[in-house]
């Protein structure tokens, strides 16, 4: 499992980002092969190592290409829909320049004084079954023994039986008396260190109450506004930033409970729906992956150490210390990113701006998903687009055949880094520098 934890704080500080890559795009071969390789990739030779990890490379590249195009494509959509929200052109067809309409609407709010926060965390969970088979695929050294040469803590079996260590299972049908990672649901209090739905315990809070905020609120009131309204003595509604006190639908930050129904960041209890990337205890319904550790004596998951009834052969999510194993291993791991799950929470705040924020409010999820997406993404496009030539010379001659393959691999890789650049400054567009 990867995890990505993303803070952002007054993200929409637009700002120009230049391109992450030094790479020009080059035309990919048109077709594959039926599994995501480039269709020169088709003939080659999979009981020769060099031939082998080429084909994985065209795989992983191929994969990746797919789906930096298909976020590239979200960015665009969303950035069109929040376009419209605000009344601005959201006819672009183009991303970079759809979110560049947004940039300026940004920017002129945060000219005329309005503050935002976005506070997004990712949590995305690589596909290990697709990890396997392609490293059983690409390693096609008999001597490597995987659960031997796996660095320490990040083998994996596919468990169907007792568990020595963490068992992670997938979105389970009973109920997980573990920690969750993505949404855990219950009707008892359950510790949330994440985006509550429901109540929390929190003596204060940031988020949406809709009964309001009896003490120190900052943000925007659906109510009536006590305090000030802009700066200006207010006792009504209030159509820019409230301070003070607000009785319906407060959206910000509140130094009081919230009595009525919660949406937010909550660092207490939450009885409802929990979505916390990081964890949460977790005694319910788990939409995600319930981790239950120390083991479990019927895992029918992902078993992180021993398991007494394996299905598969056990896979290496770290380091393999195999001969021409790191090559496998990066496109394999590539290959498993491409079909990576993601789950995201975000607490969205702006203050002095009520159509800005319910234009991005509508509209959060997609740009958790974005956002989760993109970053999940970029780090594996990054590495194999760095690949070269040479890189796959030193496993041996990899013939006519595999020097096609691999061309074509090399171009579809800059295709693929060029494509998620795109997404990469499309998520500048409401949410500045990204870190990891």
């Amino acid at each position: 499992m990867k995890s990505f934890d993303l803070r952002f704080k007054h993200v929409f500080l637009w700002a120009s980002v230049g391109s992450l890559f030094a790479l020009t795009a080059i035309a990919g071969c048109s077709g594959t092969d039926g599994n995501g390789a480039p269709a020169s990739c088709s003939g080659l030779d999979v009981s020769s190592k060099a031939q082998a990890t080429v084909k994985a490379y065209g795989e992983a590249c191929g994969k990746l290409n797919t789906r930096a195009k298909e976020v590239e494509a979200k960015w665009l959509t969303v950035c069109n829909e929040i376009n419209a929200e605000l009344g601005e052109d959201s006819t672009q067809t183009d991303t970079a320049k759809a979110c560049a309409v947004l940039n300026h609407r940004v920017k002129a709010a945060l000219d005329a004084g309005v503050t935002v926060s976005l506070d997004v965390q990712a949590d995305c969970h690589a596909d290990v079954n697709v990890q396997a088979d392609c490293e059983a695929k690409c390693q096609v050294d008999a001597s490597c023994d995987v659960a031997a040469k796996c660095e320490p803590g990040k083998l994996v079996v596919e468990c169907n039986g007792a568990c020595d260590a963490e068992c992670d299972v997938q979105a389970p049908s009973a109920t997980c008396t573990g920690t969750c990672q993505g949404s855990c649901t219950a009707d008892a209090a359950i510790t949330c260190m994440g985006e509550c739905s429901g109540s929390c315990t929190d003596p204060s809070w940031e988020g949406t109450c809709d009964a309001g905020c009896t003490a120190m609120f900052s943000g925007t009131c659906g109510g009536t506004c006590m305090g000030k309204c802009d700066g200006q003595d207010s006792s009504a509604a209030c159509a820019g930033k409230c301070e003070g006190t607000c009785s319906a639908n407060a959206s910000g930050s509140c130094a009081a409970k919230c009595t009525g129904m919660f949406k937010g960041g909550c660092k207490g209890s939450c009885t409802g729906s929990c979505a916390a990337s990081a964890g949460a205890q977790c005694n319910g319904k788990c939409d995600g992956t319930c981790t239950y550790a120390p083991g479990k004596a019927d895992c029918t998951g992902e078993c992180h150490g021993t398991c007494m009834g394996a299905v598969k052969p056990p896979t290496c999510t770290g380091k393999l210390d195999c001969q021409g194993s790191a090559d496998c291993h990066a496109s394999c791991q590539g290959s498993a990113q491409a079909d990576a799950s993601c789950t995201s929470t975000a607490v969205l705040q702006v203050e002095g701006d009520a159509k800005l924020y319910s234009a991005i409010n509508t509209h959060l999820g997609d740009l958790k998903e974005a956002f989760a997406l993109t970053i999940a993404l970029k780090d594996p496009i990054i590495d194999l687009a760095g690949r070269t030539e040479a890189t796959f010379s030193a496993l041996g001659d990899v013939g006519v055949q595999g020097g096609a393959c691999l061309a074509s691999s090399l171009a579809v890789a800059a295709e693929a880094s060029v494509s998620i650049n795109v997404s990469v400054q499309a998520s500048a567009s409401v949410q500045g520098k990204a870190s990891t």
